[in-house]
């Protein structure tokens, strides 16, 4: 859903027909994972993608075509020599991966997965959409959308909706979209989640670029500095809120939860202080500081309580990943370029040095439950 609101905002622009491309399963090696998706009129692209671009050229040519008499999943093969057939298509590309993209005309109302996926980012509540690409007959381009506060719709019906209605509710629980075997179909259940809370404590030039690039990725940025809400507003535009507020104010004026990725850049060492007081006793997801490691470690020491083992668990300072960063535009990418790695549970290491997969296969949700 990484590509929701440019999606929305195109189709808001768009005069007549429209096709949805959406990745629902993956095999091997791609660039794009199942839930990505593409958006065409019959002018051809409108916004969105569904792999590094090999893919999108021979889709926009015949969406229109293919989907003529209703939904269809095409299977573009990579893994051998180019070829066609009615099953699919096969490219000579060397990705080694076998990609699935199902293809339907999209048209607005109550079963449109999009403005049920954006509507829960709205609310930030976690949501579910699970589609039916593989199965019987009318089954394909059916689905099931389930939000986490009881919201439901479904044009499923029999066995199908109950099989699918009970692993979106496990998904809903773990939170992992994945894409595989159920009731006798093939499903795509993705699990759509609100936008990543990212709080920034300082009111500093340096601050800009993270605030850029993390609103870039589709995170929701907070900017939080004992500076007057006006001037927050002018140095920050692109921030989604300013709080006008000093440490003493942080945790009644500013929103944290399990979930918030929170960065203290201050540079004022009373400031840090005070925040760090306030933040380590808090469940956040991450609490990163700005500067030398001695630095913070005469912080920490001047603390009382002093911190605990879990707090320091979770304390990432110095903030960022090792990328010889010089200059606030290179020490922003080190930053969110570490909150980016958290959230996807690596360590932020050199991709030829891994040697699992990069994209391991999702598991059926009822398999990791189990």
């Amino acid at each position: 859903m990484k590509d929701l609101e440019d999606i929305l905002r195109a189709r808001s622009r768009a005069q007549g027909p429209l096709v949805l491309a959406t990745v629902v399963a993956v095999s091997g090696s791609a660039y794009r994972r199942p839930g990505a998706r593409m958006l065409m009129s019959e002018e051809g692209w409108l916004s969105g993608g569904v792999s590094g671009g090999c893919l999108e050229g021979d889709i926009i040519r015949k969406a229109f075509f293919w989907t003529a008499s209703g939904p269809r999943v095409l299977r573009y093969d990579s893994t051998g020599e180019d070829s066609e057939d009615e099953g699919g298509l096969s490219f000579a590309l060397g990705c080694n991966g076998v990609v699935d993209v199902l293809l339907e005309r999209w048209e607005p109302g109550a079963m449109d997965p999009l403005a049920f996926a954006d509507e829960a980012r709205r609310l930030s509540r976690r949501a579910v959409v699970a589609t039916v690409y593989s199965g019987p007959g009318p089954a394909v381009g059916a689905r099931l959308l389930l939000r986490e506060d009881g919201v439901e719709a479904s044009n499923l019906s029999g066995p199908l909706r109950d099989a699918v209605r009970a692993v979106a509710g496990e998904a809903l629980e773990v939170g992992r979209t994945w894409s595989g075997p159920c009731g006798g179909a093939q499903v795509l259940v993705e699990v759509v989640e609100p936008p990543t809370p990212v709080v920034l404590l300082g009111g500093g030039f340096d601050v800009a670029p993270v605030v850029a690039q993390a609103v870039g990725l589709g995170w929701h940025v907070t900017v939080v500095a004992d500076k007057p809400a006006d001037t927050l507003r002018r140095r920050f535009p692109r921030a989604h809120a300013v709080v006008a507020c000093g440490a003493r104010e942080v945790l009644e004026k500013v929103a944290l939860s399990p979930r918030t990725l929170a960065v203290v850049m201050t540079h004022s060492l009373p400031q840090d202080r005070a925040l760090l007081a306030r933040l380590l006793p808090q469940p956040l997801r991450y609490l990163g500081v700005l500067g030398p490691r001695s630095r913070t470690d005469r912080l920490l020491s001047e603390l009382s309580p002093a911190p605990t083992p879990a707090q320091l668990a979770r304390l990432h300072a110095p903030v960022g990943l090792d990328l010889g960063a010089e200059g606030p535009d290179e020490v922003a990418l080190a930053i969110v370029a570490e909150l980016r790695a958290v959230l996807a549970e690596r360590e932020g290491g050199k991709l030829r040095e891994r040697q699992a997969p990069i994209h391991p296969p999702a598991l059926p949700v009822a398999r990791r439950l189990a």
